[in-house]
């Protein structure tokens, strides 16, 4: 009885000539194992993802060894916690939010948006603090105000590259794993906010959440600005400037 060589698997094993050969053997693909003959399927190793399309299988390589695991069947594909189907294990399952490399479960159940509003509401507080603090009388002498904007924007950019050592597959020891985590509040890592507790999101909507985040600073200052000629009247504060604006 012939079968499929190590290397190869069986594209259709129902399928057999007079002589009980198999006719479609098809080669692996590169990234999957074949390590045994009469194969159904090719074996996924940790860190690939196997897909099977009409064309056959394709491999994709995952984001850490952790989301996609060994599989000998091709069934259970994915780490705990992760949804099967998802390309790459990229997803969790619903009551789940990705931290690092592992899915963790959301506080207060499957659609806890409290961390999510106090993040947001943190945010729109900021940025009318920062109106009041860029235009205040102490902060147009130039000179001083120019000095620590730098010197604070400097900092921060430093720090963000600091963050950057935490993606690294490392085991950082303590401190330093406590530093670490600490230092990608300022690399605006949108995981830690638990946005897939409340709406469905994919790797690329959370990419798009980060490098959106400058723009969408800008449309709240403009927002701010326009809401002010309605609000501040009715509290007696004096409207916004649009100089004073674009200067925050």
């Amino acid at each position: 009885d012939c079968v499929c060589h190590v290397g190869y698997y069986t594209a259709a094993p129902e399928i057999r000539d007079e002589q009980g050969r198999h006719g479609d053997c098809r080669s692996c693909p590169a990234g999957s194992e074949c390590l045994r003959p009469d194969r159904a399927t090719p074996a996924q190793p940790a860190g690939f993802y196997l897909k099977n399309t009409t064309e056959g299988w394709e491999v994709y390589q995952c984001t850490s060894m952790v989301a996609c695991v060994a599989s000998d069947d091709v069934v259970t594909r994915c780490g705990p916690n992760r949804d099967q189907d998802t390309l790459s294990c990229a997803r969790c399952v619903d009551g789940y939010y990705q931290v690092k490399e592992e899915c963790t479960v959301c506080p207060g159940g499957e659609s806890s948006s409290l961390p999510l509003v106090g993040v947001l509401l943190g945010y729109l507080l900021l940025m009318g603090a920062t109106y009041y603090i860029c235009n205040s009388p102490v902060s147009r002498v130039a000179t001083a105000y120019l000095s620590t904007s730098v010197s604070f924007g400097l900092l921060l950019t430093a720090v963000q590259s600091l963050s950057v050592l935490g993606q690294l597959s490392v085991q950082w020891v303590s401190p330093w794993s406590d530093i670490m985590e600490v230092l990608t509040l300022f690399a605006f890592d949108v995981e830690l906010f638990q946005v897939e507790c409340v709406v469905e999101t994919s790797p690329m909507r959370r990419y798009l959440m980060r490098i959106l985040i400058p723009s969408v600073t800008v449309m709240v200052f403009v927002c701010f600005y326009v809401a002010s000629k309605a609000v501040c009247p009715m509290l007696n504060r004096p409207v916004w400037e649009w100089p004073k604006t674009v200067n925050s």
